[in-house]
C-alpha cells in the first residue's frame, strides 16, 4: 500500500511540472502571438547565439581533447559553428527566411506524427481528440507556412510557433488534469 501512496505523489509532483511547464507554453504562446514580428526575430536570433555559443564550446573543448581521436574534427566542426552563428546573427533576415523554410517543414512532420500518436497510443486517453487536434492544426500551419514562403516571414513564424506553442500547452494542460482527476478517482 506504501508504494501506491509513493506512486500517487509521484504522479502528482509529475503532473505538477507538467501543469506549469503547460501554463508557461500557454504564455510563451500568447505574447508570439500578439508580437509575431519581434517573436520572429527573437527566435532567429537565439538561433545564432546558441550555435555561436555551441561553435565557441566546441573549438574551447577540442584543445584538452587533442591527444583523443577527433581533435581536428571537432575543431572544424566548432569553427563551422561559429561562422555559421555570426551569419545568422549579422544576416537576420536570410537567416529568417531559411528558418521560416525549415519550420515549415518542422511543423508539417510535427503534425503528421502527433496525429499517429493521438491515435496509435492514445495519448491523453479520453483526450486523445484534443492531442489530435493539435497534430491537425500544426500540419495545418505548416502547409501554411510553407504555401506562403517567403513573402510572410517577418509576422509568419512568429505568429505560427505562438499557435503552436499555445496549443501544445492546452493539450498538455488537459492531459495533465485528466491525469489527476483519473488519479483522484
Amino acid at each position: 500500500m506504501n508504494t501506491d501512496f509513493q506512486s500517487e505523489v509521484d504522479i502528482q509532483k509529475s503532473t505538477g511540472w507538467v501543469i506549469a511547464l503547460s501554463v508557461g507554453l500557454i504564455i510563451l504562446g500568447v505574447l508570439a502571438i500578439l508580437m509575431p514580428g519581434i517573436a520572429s526575430a527573437f527566435f532567429t536570433s537565439l538561433i545564432g547565439w546558441i550555435t555561436l555559443i555551441s561553435g565557441v564550446v566546441m573549438i574551447v573543448e577540442s584543445f584538452p581533447s587533442k591527444p583523443v581521436r577527433g581533435f581536428w574534427l571537432n575543431l572544424i566542426v566548432g569553427i563551422f559553428y561559429a561562422i555559421a552563428g555570426i551569419y545568422i546573427l549579422l544576416n537576420l533576415k536570410s537567416a529568417l527566411l531559411a528558418l521560416t523554410l525549415a519550420f515549415g517543414i518542422l511543423f508539417v512532420v510535427e503534425g503528421i506524427f502527433t496525429i499517429i500518436m493521438a491515435f496509435t497510443n492514445r495519448a491523453g486517453h479520453r483526450m486523445s481528440w484534443l492531442v489530435a487536434l493539435n497534430g491537425v492544426i500544426t500540419l495545418i500551419l505548416g502547409i501554411m507556412v510553407l504555401n506562403r514562403w517567403p513573402f510572410s516571414a517577418i509576422w509568419l513564424i512568429g505568429l505560427y510557433v505562438g499557435i503552436s506553442l499555445l496549443m501544445s500547452g492546452i493539450s498538455l494542460l488537459a492531459s495533465a488534469l485528466t491525469a489527476r482527476r483519473t488519479l483522484a478517482s
